[in-house]
């Protein structure tokens, strides 16, 4: 019957708006995290100084307690609400430990001018909104207000590290990491130098070491910084920076357990990067400041699954795989959630709900319309229902079989065949793509700049022979084909803030 027919395609029509990504419960798109994970500027308001900092109390607090404070920043959330935006990356992330759900995300919208503070489900009665309302008062506002994003978000991190027990300040190591045998350095520069590579051993396990020389005295820079490298007592962990001021030129030496994963390519990323402009201008503070920054923040970003700490407790890799499969189960659950709809869109749903509603009611309406008229479901002298059931003669059961009743006893037309005469290739070229054969390559090729010189070194701890300004940074003894990346980045453990809230600058 056709009624029928109406509802169901209604009905179908309702449920296909309902599913549909856009309209219907869909998560606001996120990004994956950083290789730091504490830290994630994707708007990029966060200078590497501050980050660096912020990273290192994140790690010890993560590596004494198990919690994690987290700070994103974005441009803008793209429509969705902050409390919205900030849930689904906590739970996306895994933010805190499974079994306590004691992650904190802080959250920075800078074209939204906006902040959202979210605490994991276990710190609700321990760090509440209220609390969390009066640190964004104090730490953070007076900042974000005058667009001083890193000095507000730098003071807020550290109130919340403080708040779930972390140290944010601490006595630093006196051990000199800086000789300045050229003079080229300030005050200023050296000592932060030093203090940094005291913080940040401390949690890397690798220290940095700064050397400017007027000339290496008739050795090669090289031989030199291996020399260097075996007098100071540097580590295999670390790393020495040095630089020859009179022979225009600097070089990099680092130690040999670490030497798999700081290879000379990426070395040489980091000189090209943050030294080579300063030093070629002479600015030699601000191109060793530079370059110091970006070799702590490589070895911050791989502190929580550093080798050290995995040798240090030997069932630490268990319990971290077992907390990794527990988040996976957790993000996997999450996944399966259904996520509260915005205003908007659940009056577009209640919307083309009443509208299928309606029409469902006018077609009884009219059903029931023609049963008080004609005895009949359908108006039995309508064009449309003789042709479709025959003609009405007070038969009963007439509008109530099938649609085709009466089809069988009308004369079929005559239908035109014709010989589909094209070739089946013709098909097939029009559809198809080609494809390979199946054979592989070994990789290897060639490129404009390819070389195969090799490093061999010898000095110190390390095995490797560094990286300069006119050296080959090609060849790592395949070291280098390594991904960085799959040997760094810190992660959640699987935390979770399945009921919301938190608090923000606007709500």
């Amino acid at each position: 019957m056709k009624h029928k027919g109406i509802m169901f395609t209604l009905i179908a029509m309702l449920l296909s708006v309902m599913l549909l990504p856009g309209t219907g419960w869909a998560k606001p798109a996120v990004p994956e995290h950083m290789d730091a994970f504490y830290v994630n500027d994707f708007a990029g308001v966060i200078d590497l100084k501050a980050e660096n900092y912020m990273v290192n109390y994140g790690v010890k607090l993560h590596q004494e307690t198990g919690a994690q404070v987290v700070l994103v920043t974005v441009d803008s959330t793209g429509g969705a609400s902050m409390e919205e935006y900030a849930k689904t990356l906590f739970n996306n992330w895994g933010i805190g430990s499974a079994d306590k759900d004691n992650g904190v995300l802080l959250l920075l919208s800078v074209k939204d001018d906006n902040y959202w503070v979210l605490q994991g489900d276990g710190l609700k009665n321990s760090l509440t909104d209220s609390m969390l309302s009066q640190i964004l008062a104090q730490s953070l506002e007076p900042d974000f207000a005058r667009k001083e994003y890193a000095a507000g978000a730098r003071k807020t991190y550290g109130a919340l590290i403080e708040s779930l027990g972390g140290v944010w300040t601490e006595p630093l190591g006196t051990r000199n990491f800086v000789a300045d045998n050229a003079g080229v350095l300030p005050q200023v520069t050296r000592l932060y130098l030093n203090q940094s590579s005291n913080r940040y051993k401390t949690t890397t396990g690798s220290g940095i070491y700064f050397v400017t020389v007027k000339n290496p005295g008739g050795k090669t820079l090289q031989d030199y910084t291996y020399a260097k490298y075996a007098s100071v007592g540097a580590g295999p962990r670390d790393v020495m920076l040095v630089l020859d001021i009179e022979g225009d030129n600097y070089h990099v030496l680092q130690g040999r357990d670490v030497d798999t994963t700081l290879t000379n390519t990426v070395v040489g990323e980091i000189l090209n990067k943050a030294l080579e402009p300063q030093f070629a201008a002479k600015n030699y503070a601000a191109g060793v400041t530079a370059a110091a920054n970006e070799f702590f923040s490589f070895f911050l970003a791989r502190a929580d699954h550093s080798p050290a700490a995995d040798q240090a407790s030997s069932g630490a890799a268990e319990a971290a795989e077992a907390v990794t499969n527990q988040a996976t189960a957790s993000i996997e659950a999450v996944e399966t959630v259904s996520e509260p709809i915005s205003k908007g869109k659940g009056f577009a749903v209640v919307g083309i709900f009443l509208g299928v509603l309606g029409l469902i009611s006018l077609a009884f309406s009219r059903r029931n319309s023609h049963i008080a008229r004609y005895g009949l479901p359908v108006n039995p002298y309508s064009r449309r229902n003789i042709r479709r059931y025959g003609t009405w003669h007070g038969q009963p059961g007439y509008g109530y079989g099938s649609r085709w009743y009466n089809r069988r006893h009308r004369p079929r037309r005559r239908t035109a065949h014709y010989n589909n005469t094209e070739p089946q290739q013709s098909r097939s070229s029009f559809w198809n793509t080609n494809h390979g054969g199946g054979g592989s390559s070994s990789g290897g090729g060639a490129g404009r700049y390819s070389s195969s010189e090799t490093n061999h070194g010898g000095g110190g701890y390390s095995s490797g022979g560094g990286s300069g300004r006119y050296s080959s940074r090609n060849d790592d003894d395949d070291r280098s084909s390594r991904s960085s990346s799959s040997s760094s980045s810190s992660g959640g453990g699987g935390g979770n803030a399945s009921s919301g809230g938190g608090v923000g600058r606007h709500g």
